[in-house]
């Protein structure tokens, strides 16, 4: 096992500058339910940058310095004191094993790093064999798709038949959004995103309206004759929230994804509207890992960067039009 290892970590609030790549960083000990992980590859998402910028929620009782990133994969090395081999194989998580997961949201530690300490509750193994070039995909699935489940089946209750609007559907959660959608039995599901993502909505099953070229009001309006949509899933919020209660039907629900959106408007307006809660579980990472496998969640894997530039990942995120997943390879 290495003395040291490379980790990013931040001592302050501030913009992608403050994540500072340490080389000597402290190799973790598994503690009492947890699980040592040598990752291989780091998921991105919006609430990485929005808690380092101290704009989340999250970051209101963060200590610094902390670690970043939420979800990961890579490869079991270890477990805590009463984690025996028995117990890691009755899992599916003996040494060795190729894993994924993400950190629930309660545990602050980051998982940019080259070895991390995770709840054993946080992992599910991947299935069968991985060629190289697929392993960063399973590094984007836990979070995106945990958020996904979580807007669709907990939250929206699509139900057969219904008509849905996704706005994101090219980002990565949008992704997975959209053919969750159709297998709850959504009739038909348009998504808006740049006119040069159309074709990747289609493959994934959606009715695409390109933002920077069409209203998409106007075409929504126009495609279900003035009735609207049942289910508006928001996974932009900020542009769209409020211009989006203009094309629910009635009796139809809003679901913006960012924890911190204010439901007022739809509210004063009599229109049901609810933030998704991530629900954690191993069932839930099965479903994901299984769905992947199946091809029936293809998600996309937009761009690979090495672990050292994480800063510029984090200006691509903020940036706010990313196709798919971005990736960091901890390895590189």
């Amino acid at each position: 096992m290495m003395d040291a290892m490379r980790e990013i970590r931040f001592d302050r609030f501030g913009g992608p500058e403050v994540l500072v790549l340490h080389t000597d960083a402290e190799v973790p000990v598994p503690g009492p339910g947890e699980v040592l992980v040598e990752v291989d590859h780091v998921g991105l998402n919006p609430l990485d940058y929005k808690i380092r910028d101290g704009s989340s929620g999250r970051a209101q009782d963060l200590a610094l310095p902390a670690g970043t990133g939420r979800e990961m994969a890579g490869v079991v090395r270890g477990a805590g004191p009463d984690l025996d081999e028995a117990e890691l194989a009755s899992r599916g998580l003996a040494p060795g094993t190729r894993v994924f997961g993400m950190r629930d949201l309660g545990d602050s530690r980051g998982v940019a790093a080259e070895l991390i300490a995770i709840s054993a509750d946080d992992l599910a193994p991947i299935p069968g064999e991985t060629a190289e070039e697929d392993l960063p995909r399973w590094a984007g699935l836990a979070l995106a798709g945990l958020t996904a489940i979580a807007t669709v089946e907990d939250t929206a209750r699509i139900a057969p038949g219904s008509t849905v609007l996704v706005h994101g559907g090219s980002g990565g959660v949008g992704q997975l959004l959209i053919p969750m959608a159709l297998e709850a039995g959504a009739s038909r599901v348009w998504a808006t995103g740049r006119a040069a993502n159309a074709e990747r909505l289609r493959e994934l099953g959606a009715l695409p309206i390109a933002y920077d070229g069409t209203d998409w009001r106007a075409e929504i309006h126009r495609a279900t004759e003035g009735r609207g949509v049942d289910v508006v899933l928001d996974t932009h919020y900020h542009s769209t929230f409020v211009p989006s209660l203009d094309v629910v039907a009635e009796g139809g629900i809003v679901v913006p994804l960012p924890s911190l959106a204010d439901l007022t408007p739809a509210h004063e307006r009599g229109i049901e509207a609810h933030v998704p809660r991530i629900r954690p579980g191993r069932d839930r990472l099965d479903r994901l890992a299984q769905g992947v496998r199946s091809g029936r969640y293809p998600l996309e894997v937009s761009q690979i960067l090495p672990l050292a530039e994480i800063g510029r990942a984090h200006e691509l995120l903020e940036h706010g039009h990313t196709r798919g997943k971005l990736i960091l390879d901890v390895r590189a």
